[in-house]
């Protein structure tokens, strides 16, 4: 029986008739082979869209593929005939499932046959040549990484076209092929085969569900193996339940995390245990030097400024601690973070008393909504109140920048670093959340770029400062983590390791020499050397505190006094 390896290139296409999106096919590519893998014939065509007008600039940008290349392209349905004639009586084989999920998916749109016609023997060869190389299927691993590990050298093919990337295919198959290795990979298409391959894996959500059984709420104590009895409500996050138990027989608390997928097999249910954080509380702290950084008192209430920034006229600083709030608990006791579990009144009674503190006006903080990206928003009086004092409506911002006095810029951290940015000259400033993603994209560089853009800003003339976040020695990560940073230009800067399997990451130095990449001078680059995670009872750690904490802020102001 020959082998045919396929390969499909698709557009994201919104559909009236459906009311959503369909990936609609716009090309097929494939190579057919004997046994012996030698090469009989190639197929290759390009479909004319009939859902989307144009091919999406994304898909353009990846395969090279125009809406030109596509006007005299078959329908679905005619290039469907003509690889059917084609192929004959084959296996079908392709890098992975998408692709046949794909072709399920327009057979259906198209022809309302919930099955494909060619289709009557499949192997999934992505997982066949991981289980040949030693990879396992935990993580999937692309066409060309494959290539990579494999030492083939593919360089004249084009990546991300059907048929070269069919032929990429074969070239590693003939690498791990095993007639009778294969052979138990090889699936035949009936009705099990569509129901397995379309079911959608879900994770249960609600534990009233009938698949939900006592005995995956049971937790054994992780030190003596002991009864436990759980001392809080179940709490859903991330898709997993967390709570809190506490063993019968030991005493021994400890937190659990529980997590129910339901897939094709049955369900599946993984159960996880941790010590619970140690929950400090916040220090009773004197004025006076806090690394780079100076710690005041006024009210009772901890500020931190830089050091190297006091004497700078026309802009007013601050970062905020734990110390001088109404908050309790794991909020104690300055919570800024509203939506936490803190209530929403301690939390704007904590705004005002550090305001009040530090010398801001509580109704001119402005802020967005964080999640670790390098979007910067240009803001002016008109955006005073958003985000704290009402409702958030800049989604994807990790940074803002002014030039207009009376506007104060808050960000949150909690390990993530705080990039403080002065242009005296054109008297504006900008304030950006880099968490470890962010440091990584080079926020740092970007907003002093953006500033630039906007009003005109030399980077020799900017000061920068590095607040308060996680340090290096505080910083270990895993090898995924590590390599974003590994591929750096200065990494051996600011990242250390293998330990084991852990890495070290320094945020501030990576930051700082993203600022110096993009012209800032060395002597105006202060870092403030203080740790969220070795300072904990000064400042809130979402690593020290496995998350439960509240949050810290960041605050940046123009002054009228240049």
């Amino acid at each position: 029986m020959d082998i045919v390896i396929l390969d499909l290139e698709w557009n994201a296409a919104y559909s009236r008739r459906i009311k959503g999106y369909i990936n609609e096919i716009i090309q097929f590519g494939a190579v057919k082979c004997g046994p012996d893998l030698g090469v009989k014939s190639r197929f290759s065509c390009f479909v004319k869209p009939q859902v989307g007008k144009h091919v999406n600039a994304l898909v353009t940008d990846l395969t090279s593929i125009t809406d030109e290349n596509l006007t005299d392209g078959l329908t679905f349905m005619q290039a469907v005939s003509r690889f059917k004639k084609w192929a004959g009586d084959c296996v079908i084989l392709t890098w992975g499932t998408s692709d046949i999920l794909t072709l399920i998916e327009n057979c259906r749109y198209f022809s309302g046959d919930e099955t494909v016609p060619f289709l009557s023997r499949y192997c999934d060869l992505q997982r066949y040549a991981q289980e040949r190389m030693g990879l396992g299927t935990r993580e999937q691993v692309g066409l060309s990484k494959a290539a990579e590990l494999l030492e083939l050298d593919l360089s004249g093919m084009d990546h991300h076209r059907a048929l070269d990337d069919s032929l990429m295919a074969l070239a590693i198959l003939r690498k791990v092929y095993d007639r009778r290795a294969l052979a138990p990979f090889v699936q035949v298409c009936d009705g099990e085969f569509y129901r397995k391959i379309t079911f959608k894996t879900t994770y249960i959500c609600d534990l009233k569900s009938p698949l939900v059984q006592r005995s995956h709420l049971r937790f054994p104590c992780p030190k003596c193996g002991g009864e436990s009895q759980r001392k809080t409500r179940w709490e859903l996050k991330n898709k997993s339940f967390r709570a809190e138990f506490q063993c019968q027989a030991c005493g021994h608390p400890f937190a659990g995390r529980l997590s129910l997928k339901q897939k094709y097999e049955g369900l599946t249910v993984s159960k996880k245990t941790y010590p619970l954080p140690i929950i400090e509380a916040p220090r009773k702290a004197d004025p006076g030097p806090v690394g780079e950084m100076d710690l005041s008192l006024p009210h009772g209430v901890g500020v931190l400024r830089f050091a190297a920034w006091q004497g700078l006229a026309g802009v007013n600083h601050a970062f905020t601690t734990r110390i001088g709030g109404v908050s309790e608990k794991e909020f104690a006791s300055l919570n800024l973070g509203f939506g936490r579990g803190d209530g929403e009144e301690q939390v704007a009674e904590n705004y005002r008393r550090f305001c009040a503190a530090a010398g801001f006006d509580p109704e001119s903080l402005v802020c967005g909504a964080q999640d670790h990206h390098v979007n910067i928003r240009v803001v002016g009086p008109e955006h005073r109140g958003i985000g704290i004092w009402k409702e958030k409506d800049m989604e994807s911002i990790d940074g803002l920048c002014t030039d207009q006095e009376g506007v104060t810029l808050v960000i949150y951290c909690a390990d993530c670093v705080p990039l403080y940015f002065y242009d005296p000259a054109h008297h504006a400033i900008g304030l950006a959340h880099a968490g470890w993603r962010g440091t990584a994209a080079g926020m740092a560089k970007v907003m002093t770029e953006r500033l630039a853009a906007q009003y005109g800003t030399r980077p020799q003339d900017l000061r920068v400062a590095i607040g308060p976040s996680i340090c290096k020695e505080c910083f270990e990560v895993d090898e995924p983590v590590a390599k974003e940073f590994l591929a750096l230009p200065q990494a051996e800067a600011f990242v250390s390791g293998p330990v084991g399997e852990k890495y070290h990451v320094d945020l501030w130095e990576c930051n700082r020499q993203f600022l110096l990449s993009a012209g800032v001078l060395p002597e105006h680059i202060t870092v403030g050397g203080v740790c969220t995670m070795c300072e904990s009872d000064l400042l809130f750690s979402h690593r020290k505190t496995r998350g439960r904490r509240g949050s810290n802020c960041a605050m940046l102001a123009l002054a009228g006094d240049r």
